[in-house]
C-alpha cells in the first residue's frame, strides 16, 4: 500500500483488497488501486457531506472499478467455478418442474 494514501483512502483499501486479488490484480497494479481507493474516499466523504460528487469523478471511479474487477462484468460473472455459466447446472430455474 503506498504511503500517500489517507486514512479513508486506506479504509477503503482494505474493504477492497481482497476483491482485487480475487480478480488477478497483484503488486504492479498498486498505483492504479491506489487511484480508485483515493477517488472512492473522496466521492464517499462528498456523499457523506450531502452534496454529489462532480461527474468527473463518479466517471472515473466507475472505469478504475470495471478495470479493477470490483464492478461490472468482470464482477458479475463466475470465476471458473462453472465450466459454462450458461449451462443448465448455472440456471437456478433450470430444474423447476414443467407447469
Amino acid at each position: 500500500m503506498p504511503d500517500y494514501l489517507t486514512a479513508a483512502a486506506k479504509d477503503v483499501w482494505f474493504e477492497e483488497i481482497e476483491h482485487v486479488v480475487a480478480n488477478g490484480v497483484n503488486n504492479s497494479h498498486a498505483s492504479t488501486f491506489a487511484r480508485y481507493c483515493s477517488l472512492e474516499a473522496q466521492c464517499r466523504a462528498i456523499f457523506a457531506s450531502g452534496d454529489v460528487p462532480r461527474g468527473a469523478y463518479l466517471s472515473e471511479v466507475r472505469k478504475l472499478a470495471e478495470l479493477l474487477g470490483i464492478s461490472g462484468l468482470a464482477a458479475r460473472t463466475t470465476t471458473g467455478t462453472i465450466a459454462n455459466p450458461l449451462s443448465a447446472e448455472a440456471n437456478p430455474y433450470g430444474a423447476l418442474p414443467d407447469a
